[in-house]
């Protein structure tokens, strides 16, 4: 792999930083890899939401927005939550959307329904000093 293939670039064409092994999308978070992804990375973020979910879909593109702009920093997740029941239960998530902070493979913040990128935002930076 060459430096370019792991720079990043940001949506006014600018390079934003080396990723490194730390993607740029969100990735698919299951049952089965939750856990594994989770010890994965050192901060990693992960959407909690389901189909039918009109504030899931409204948060959707801020999450990826945030994995693009963070990308290096933090990762991102999307766990399906009725396709990862016992993900779902262990973490006790009553009310979707839902942002699970993950530090190190264990949840660190929560963060529960639609909000702004930048209030999103704020909250992560927290974790990244």
């Amino acid at each position: 792999m060459t430096k370019e293939d792991m720079e990043v670039i940001d949506v006014k064409g600018a390079v934003v930083e080396d990723a490194g092994d730390h993607p740029s999308e969100p990735i698919e978070v299951t049952d089965s890899s939750f856990e594994d992804e989770a010890k994965k990375y050192p901060l990693m973020v992960v959407d909690c939401w389901a189909a039918w979910c009109g504030p899931c879909r409204m948060i959707a593109p801020v999450v990826e927005e945030l994995a693009h702009d963070y990308a290096g920093k933090i990762v991102f997740g999307k766990l399906n939550v009725d396709e990862n029941r016992e993900t779902s239960q262990k973490f006790g998530i009553m009310s979707i959307p839902t942002l699970l902070v993950m530090k190190d493979g264990k949840e660190i913040d929560r963060l529960v329904g639609a909000a702004p990128k930048e209030y999103l935002e704020a909250e992560l930076k927290k974790y990244l000093e």
